[in-house]
């Protein structure tokens, strides 16, 4: 990559401050040593306004939000070193986002925000989650609470090193890559050839960037630290999402008298290394929909005509072939299990299945999409629609494969920001403990071979290929034993599932839990039920859990039926929404939570 397009700067002024001007060692014998970050502790940040990042066109609602907000709304840059065990060397910027509370803001802490990825921006969560929370309804238990919640922070996003505003990295090369096959029927040599080509060359591009040693967690979780002490904070607060928990572990474990209240949402395994979180997202994938998906489905057979049993839904499912399994992977893989998006997931799998059936009577593709794209095939009109558009996007996928360039035409090798620094951190954080390319090809395509909707991609393991120079160390499990975290965690997530969670729970005997049952959010907060969100909003609150696990039922699915509120039960009023404006929180709490991901 350009280096001209990262923001690395000499830190003369910095080293020169930190090492105690001419480096002489003169003074008393027990002068305590100078504190190598001292620059970087004492430097000023200079807030102003936040407008750059955002457009009345592209992002109306944050605009108009951040209009209403005026100077409460502030942006600011800071430095940090590049590599934290040499302070005088080059440097980095970071980018945050802050929002002031309404009253008393200098004697308000700091709430820190991290969306997950690795790679996902986090500097614009501060915004979405005050905007959310402070338009709490009054009238509202949990109204109140969230308006409680966003009175008593200044709420802190950032752009982590390697990320968006802050000095970032792209990871594209010349070298040409080819489509592959995720399905069963790609394990056979030029196809595994061509996944390890890929997986070399995000591993040689990425590493070309002369800041790719330095974007690890270790290092993060020290910006963090940093941030946290400019803004004046004795202990941490934070809030994170997916890969956010392993950045919150990591932090708790490098800094635990640090520690203040500290929620990690959809919690990576952290007694286990970050490698075994791409096996464990597929295995995710398939145990969330053997035991969650296919029996809703079967519960409402009579409206999406599946079948009657979470079986015949998975036979079916198992006997279709190459060609729909390959489309299937393309428009549906990696799914996550929102309640919204379940049934438009099993919308593309009936027409995965269906397709498959017509084929299989030996119709033509114009056949089947004729058949497929009009009448009633669903008994709920808006899924009936989705139906037949995704049926129709699943018949174009299949003729794209029957183009004899779908699998020889070439593209430049490219990632964008996101997926740079997703492959940058995994294989920085840790040393691949297995290095044989077969265990990955075999573990990938074996996945595959269970269930159809579970993709190899993880046959391409760009960490084999990865000259690991970072000199980041995990912090032990042991470090977070005396940690008071509050983990929340749903029952069916799929990228980052409860029994890993529960694995390190488990060992962290000053830890707390909110278990939902029966749901499969990747992201729980805000989750709008009593249970989960009060513990939570008073947790940060400073209120411990009564209960070191408490457990929650989850909200019901679509089509699942809905329990009647106790309020309403009582009399013919309706209970107050939590929100002054409920469409648009809705539409806030679905883009936070689409900004996370493992």
């Amino acid at each position: 990559m350009n280096v001209s397009r990262i923001s690395l700067l000499l830190a003369t002024t910095l080293a020169m401050a930190a090492c105690g001007g001419d480096g002489s060692s003169g003074g008393a014998p027990d002068t305590p040593a100078a504190d190598p970050l001292a620059a970087y502790k004492n430097q000023t940040v200079n807030w102003g306004g936040c407008s750059q990042y955002f457009s009345d066109a592209s992002t109306p609602e944050a605009a108009a939000q951040l209009a209403k907000l005026g100077d409460r709304a502030q942006c600011a840059d800071i430095k940090a070193p590049l590599d934290y065990q040499n302070p005088d060397g080059l440097q980095i910027s970071l980018s945050m986002l802050r929002v002031r509370a309404a009253e008393s803001p200098e004697k308000k802490p700091n709430l820190f925000f991290n969306p997950g990825g690795p790679g996902e921006d986090g500097q614009t969560s501060s915004l979405g989650y005050y905007t959310l929370l402070s338009s709490g309804n009054k009238d509202s238990t949990l109204g109140r609470k969230y308006q409680e919640l966003s009175a008593s922070y200044n709420f802190v996003g950032f752009s982590p090193r390697g990320v968006g505003a802050s000095t970032n990295i792209i990871c594209a090369g010349n070298e040409l890559i080819y489509q592959t096959d995720g399905t069963k029927w790609g394990e056979n040599a030029p196809n595994i050839q061509k996944i390890a080509d890929e997986a070399r060359y995000i591993a040689s591009n990425c590493q070309k960037n002369p800041v790719s040693d330095y974007i690890h967690t270790d290092a993060t979780a020290r910006d963090m630290d940093l941030m946290r002490h400019l803004l004046g904070d004795e202990k941490l607060h934070y809030y994170g999402i997916s890969y956010g928990t392993w950045l919150g572990f990591w932090y708790a474990g490098l800094f635990p008298q640090r520690v203040g209240p500290m929620v990690l949402d959809s919690n990576m395994n952290f007694n286990k290394a970050i490698h075994d979180a791409s096996i464990t997202f597929t295995e995710g994938e398939m145990h969330t929909f053997l035991n969650h998906v296919a029996p809703y489905a079967a519960r409402h057979d009579d409206i999406l005509g599946m079948g009657a049993s979470a079986e015949s839904i998975v036979n079916d499912l198992k006997a279709i072939g190459h060609e729909v399994n390959q489309a299937l992977l393309g428009l549906g893989s990696p799914f996550r299990a929102e309640p919204r998006k379940i049934p438009r997931y099993l919308s593309l799998v009936k027409a995965a299945i269906e397709t498959q059936k017509l084929i299989d009577q030996g119709q033509t593709l114009d056949q089947i999409e004729m058949a497929l794209t009009s009448g009633t095939h669903i008994a709920d009109e808006r899924l009936n629609t989705v139906f037949k558009e995704t049926a129709g996007e699943l018949i174009r996928a299949i003729r794209a494969q029957q183009n004899p360039i779908f699998y020889t035409s070439s593209r430049p090798f490219y990632l964008n920001n996101n997926d740079s620094v997703w492959n940058t951190v995994v294989c920085n954080d840790e040393p691949l403990l297995n290095k044989d390319q077969a265990f990955w090809v075999d573990t990938a395509f074996s996945q595959t071979r269970r269930l159809p909707i579970a993709s190899a991609r993880i046959a391409g393991q760009p960490c084999l290929y990865w000259n690991r120079k970072a000199k980041a160390v995990k912090p032990s499990v042991d470090s977070l034993k005396g940690a008071p975290l509050l983990m929340v965690q749903t029952e069916f997530d799929v990228p980052t599932p409860l029994s890993g969670a529960m694995e390190t729970f488990e060992k962290l005997p000053a830890a707390s839990m909110v278990r939902v049952h029966g749901d499969g959010r990747h992201g729980v907060v805000v989750y709008q039920t009593e249970c989960v969100d009060l513990t939570v909003m008073d947790y940060l609150l400073g209120k411990t859990p009564q209960r070191r696990l408490t457990e929650c039922q989850g909200t019901p699915l679509p089509l699942d039926p809905q329990p009647p509120a106790d309020d309403a039960l009582k009399s013919s009023a309706q209970p107050a929404p939590n929100f002054e404006d409920p469409e648009m929180a809705e539409r806030l709490i679905a883009s936070l939570r689409r900004a996370s991901r493992p």
